[in-house]
């Protein structure tokens, strides 16, 4: 922190690193040093450079901000606490009250954004009443960060806004906030930047645009699947591409044995949905293997979630919550 805070204060005397050097009798290079990180001054010297610039030592050394970061986190760590244990309008409150402490931090909207979409959510009681009590605060707090200058994590917001509008009937207000974002997937930097690099970076780039590009081809093979007018038989076969391409992320990641029980979870409820697909179509020999696949995986995933499964934010403060007790009974 003091690198960083020293220089700035530097240039807001605009004084040169050599002025510096003679106003604190040490030498150019010495300075240049405070300012990269590289070497710090004297313990004695620090008051004096705190006098000099008029700050405080806690100013200087940046032991404010540091203090800030850590009731941030915590803050945060709270609310997210609050909503993995049902206590959704407990993580309401609190996400506001972060909020007005600090305006300016676009978490706390997020966080907040969150606890009311989670409140709005069908599988919360009382939601129908929530939504048309906190549908104001939703697009208040989503158009607030989306009037940022900060472009990139207002995209977030726009997107579920959308997805507000879309489902509250507000196709207009949709489609004007639709026009908002990038035209193009491929005239984003994202698909070319394999072009310039190389190596590790390379591999790297690579294996997040694949799993950009599979999340995004998925969530379009899902919803044809579920909302264009197929038959049953067409519905399955969509289905199971989408597994396919799934598992090829799977292979992809290599995966540990946390990363493994925790889509042991997810491939459970989609066979069983194959399996009530192929029930629905009469072919019971089909839906049997399918339920006996998703039994697999289910029986799987709860005979070792506790042990290694990644569920919540904080695998060590949180080893039960009521996300995991619900998510366990669903599949049992």
């Amino acid at each position: 922190m003091f690198s960083e805070k020293f220089k700035q204060l530097r240039k807001n005397k605009d004084l040169t690193q050599d002025q510096i050097a003679d106003i604190f009798y040490v030498s150019p290079k010495c300075v240049s040093r405070w300012e990269t990180g590289t070497n710090f001054p004297d313990v004695e010297l620090l008051p004096h450079i705190a006098i000099y610039f008029n700050v405080t030592l806690d100013e200087l050394l940046g032991t404010d901000e540091i203090r800030d970061e850590k009731k941030i986190g915590e803050l945060s760590h709270n609310i997210r606490r609050l909503l993995e244990v049902g206590k959704v309008y407990d993580a309401i409150d609190a996400a506001r009250k972060a909020r007005k402490e600090y305006p300016l931090n676009n978490a706390f909207s997020f966080e907040l954004l969150q606890a009311l979409r989670t409140a709005c959510s069908e599988k919360t009681p009382g939601y129908k009443e929530n939504t048309e009590k906190f549908k104001d605060e939703i697009i208040e707090v989503a158009e607030r960060v989306i009037a940022s200058k900060e472009y990139k994590p207002s995209l977030w917001f726009r997107i579920e806004l959308i997805r507000n509008y879309a489902d509250w009937g507000m196709k207009e207000e949709a489609k004007k906030l639709l026009d908002t974002l990038p035209n193009e997937i491929w005239d984003t930097k994202e698909p070319w930047s394999g072009l310039v690099l190389d190596g590790e970076e390379w591999r790297r780039n690579q294996e997040a645009l694949m799993c950009r590009f599979t999340v995004l081809l998925n969530y379009a093979i899902s919803q044809y699947a579920h909302r264009a007018d197929l038959d049953v038989l067409k519905k399955i076969e969509w289905l199971k591409k989408e597994m396919q391409i799934e598992s090829f992320m799977d292979t992809l990641y290599g995966g540990n044995e946390a990363d493994l029980i925790t889509i042991s979870e997810g491939r459970a409820r989609q066979n069983i949905v194959i399996a009530e697909l192929y029930c629905e179509a009469g072919d019971i020999e089909n839906a049997l293997d399918y339920i006996e696949k998703a039994t697999q995986d289910a029986v799987y995933y709860c005979s070792n979630m506790e042990k290694k499964a990644f569920h919540g934010y904080d695998i060590n403060t949180t080893p039960r919550n009521l996300c995991w007790i619900m998510c366990e009974d669903s599949l049992m």
